[in-house]
């Protein structure tokens, strides 16, 4: 049964617990009581931030040329608001896509997105429009959608099953006007899953795409995980795209080669390896390289480490085995 409800706050805790009543939204939807799960974890610590160091500034509705919206999977895209809709962050919108439209929830509608957009125009990845306010009605399809999108993911492993396939199924999207199906699936190697399909097409009577996905967009995708610095994983709250990432870039930063050490959620290196990546690189380029020969007053030693912050060279002398 429908009833109105006022949209729930977002669930803050730890040191922001204090703040969770200043990010109520104001908004009431017409939505089934279960629907306030899809608003979870909508809000990031670099927009709770920004709310804290603004007061309620964020709490009316304002006019943005420009909102991040958080689509499902935690994919994030800019979108133009080109019919002037006065939005919050938390709000639901209806936004245009490459194949029809889709709905999500709005992140940032602060000065950031203005950079981002920046970044879009320099790939000449194109912007899509807002296309306006969801009413209760796609609301309700939404969160029915969303229900679907479990059964056919668990309908999918059933068959995956019976067919013995080395796959792992992670997550299901329908396409807004249900024209389209996307299972997204990780696997070691590739699969003729032809038959597959055909099962699928029979048993959901719609287009199928199956999308071999990496272990990291799968992270990605799950989301909800915390990395070893206790924050948000990267690729949940800001990360578009990845990079290859290799030992060589955590050698070049003097870190442990201790695999299981350098490894993220995904099983993959961390993403964050090659984020100072080059600073290190131009760091180390005043210093002699590693392993290399120096004479000093001592003899002959050989570069084993430097230490780019106190600006020290630690040398060892392979006569009497000795360290400086």
């Amino acid at each position: 049964m429908n009833t109105y409800i006022e949209a729930p706050s977002y669930t803050v805790t730890g040191q922001y617990a204090d703040y969770e009543k200043d990010f109520s939204v104001p908004n009431v939807f017409e939505v089934n009581k279960e629907f306030n799960i899809i608003r979870r974890n909508t809000i990031g610590n670099s927009q709770l931030d920004f709310l804290k160091r603004n007061g309620t500034k964020l709490n009316e509705p304002i006019d943005v040329e420009y909102i991040e919206v958080l689509m499902k999977g935690n994919i994030k895209n800019i979108y133009r608001n080109t019919i002037g809709l006065k939005l919050n962050i938390g709000d639901f919108v209806v936004v245009e896509t490459d194949t029809c439209c889709d709905m999500g929830t709005i992140t940032n509608i602060t000065e950031k997105v203005n950079a981002k957009v920046s970044k879009c125009n320099c790939n000449n990845t194109r912007i899509f429009d807002v296309l306006r306010v969801p009413d209760s009605d796609e609301l309700e399809q939404f969160y029915k959608k969303m229900s679907d999108e479990q059964e056919v993911v668990a309908k999918t492993k059933e068959y995956v099953k019976i067919y013995n396939f080395d796959m792992k199924v992670t997550e299901a999207h329908w396409q807004f006007d249900r024209q389209k199906l996307t299972v997204f699936f990780t696997a070691p190697a590739r699969i003729d899953f032809r038959e597959l399909v055909k099962d699928l097409a029979r048993a959901f009577r719609t287009r199928i795409e199956l999308r071999q996905i990496s272990a990291r967009e799968e992270a990605k995708r799950l989301g909800d995980f915390a990395g070893p610095c206790g924050r948000e994983t990267c690729c949940t709250s800001f990360l578009s795209s990845f990079n290859h990432v290799t030992l060589d870039h955590a050698r070049a930063q003097m870190l442990s080669n201790n695999v299981s050490k350098l490894s993220g959620n995904c099983g993959r290196l961390k993403c964050c390896i090659k984020f100072e990546y080059e600073n290190y690189v131009q760091a180390f380029e005043k210093y002699p390289p590693l392993n290399s020969l120096i004479e000093s007053d001592h003899g002959i030693a050989k570069i084993v480490k430097v230490d780019i912050f106190k600006h020290i060279i630690t040398i060892h002398f392979d006569g009497n085995n000795k360290y400086e």
